[in-house]
């Protein structure tokens, strides 16, 4: 099959044409159900869009929510979140606070561990080494990963899913100070080239680290860093590897620096 130079990840039909994109994250299709969270489902969805999120791009399932496709969020974890916004709305705290918990302590960040499940083809376990090797090679800040054969030593699982839908690929925001707990691939997505494969592993690490979409409006600016970068390995379009702006260096450096 012949792909299209541009692979859209969070939100584009998959197959033949030319111009068809691919969706690197989750689809829009379970509606939430047997779920009870403290905060209802109009006031989390209120708090997400004043983060930025698009409200046309949350799907709520029965202890997770899924935003813009591929960014997975645990509802313990967005309720604190809610639960945080509130407070500050009545003055208490600031948002320095809510942007910390987006990020990795630095008692994790310069390991972060990743396990590779045994079912995840060998394609996708080059992809997956050579995105550590990308988060590595970038020089000027204390952000590293590795790869462990030890799944209860591991931060992160990276694992096989299969779904015949339009994501590729979707991870977790870190929580708590630790890295996203997981990377879910879509296998249905196999016969995708080496190079695209590498982007998109690279991208949902890039979540896993508390990135979001360079040309989305959810999380805060990081200043210093363009409001503009279309070639960002965080831009929702999957493109093929190409190594990382200068761009998504500078904004490396800047959140996880020396």
């Amino acid at each position: 099959m012949k792909y299209p130079k541009q692979l859209h990840l969070p939100g584009a039909v998959f197959g033949c044409l030319l111009m068809l994109l691919f969706a690197a994250c989750s689809q829009k299709d379970k509606e939430m159900k047997d779920a009870s969270p403290a905060a209802d489902v109009e006031t989390m969805t209120e708090y997400l869009v004043s983060q930025g999120f698009d409200g046309q791009q949350i799907v709520f399932e029965k202890d997770r929510v899924i935003i813009e496709q591929d960014i997975i969020m645990t509802m313990p974890e967005l309720e604190k979140r809610v639960a945080d916004w509130q407070e500050e709305k009545a003055g208490g705290v600031q948002t320095e606070q809510r942007r910390h918990t987006s990020l990795i302590s630095n008692s994790y960040n310069s390991n972060v561990r990743i396990y590779i499940d045994p079912g995840v083809p060998t394609a996708w376990r080059t992809a997956v080494q050579g995105a550590v090797n990308n988060w590595n090679s970038i020089s000027g800040t204390r952000l590293g990963m590795s790869i462990t054969t030890s799944q209860s030593n591991a931060h992160c699982v990276v694992f096989m899913g299969y779904q015949n839908a339009n994501w590729v690929a979707r991870a977790y925001l870190p929580s708590g100070g630790l890295p996203g707990v997981s990377v879910e691939i879509n296998g249905y997505y196999n016969s995708l080239s080496a190079s695209y494969k590498l982007f998109t592993i690279t991208h949902e690490f890039g979540h896993t680290v508390g990135f979001h979409h360079t040309n989305q409006t959810s999380g805060i600016h990081i200043p210093g860093t363009p409001t503009s970068d279309p070639n960002s390995v965080m831009n929702s379009f999957i493109l093929p590897w190409a190594g990382f702006t200068s761009g998504d260096v500078l904004a490396t450096q800047i959140i996880y620096p020396l």
